[in-house]
């Protein structure tokens, strides 16, 4: 009994240690090369069909508004505005902070995540 309480109590303390750092990163301008922002398409592919999942119809289309890019210690990122804008909506649904390392081979890959759905 006291084996599986010390095993939760491991398991919970680091989680609840890792869930309150949040970075806040300083705005900055986001990477652009060619006129696309880097790792915006990638960013998209990732987060829509999450965002989809919590959808009850079809056919439902989102706008990554980029506000600024970010950095934050050796990490590098974009802060997003996400808007539905199916059916000629144009609604807000999510505000995401989205970081990656700035080593080669890390590069667009989530070293951290911030979405917060409104």
């Amino acid at each position: 009994m006291k084996k599986s309480i010390y095993a939760v109590l491991l398991t919970i303390i680091p989680l609840t240690a890792i869930a309150t750092t949040i970075p806040d990163g300083k705005p900055e301008k986001p990477f652009v090369v060619g006129n696309e922002v880097v790792c915006l398409k990638e960013i998209q592919k990732q987060i829509t069909p999450y965002l989809k999942s919590f959808e009850e119809e079809s056919g439902v289309k989102y706008q990554y508004n980029v506000k600024s890019g970010l950095s934050y210690k050796d990490a590098v990122g974009l802060r997003l505005q996400i808007n539905r804008v199916d059916s000629g909506l144009d609604v807000r649904v999510a505000d995401l902070d989205y970081y990656w390392l700035q080593e080669r081979g890390s590069m667009c890959q989530p070293a951290y995540m911030v979405l917060e759905r409104s």
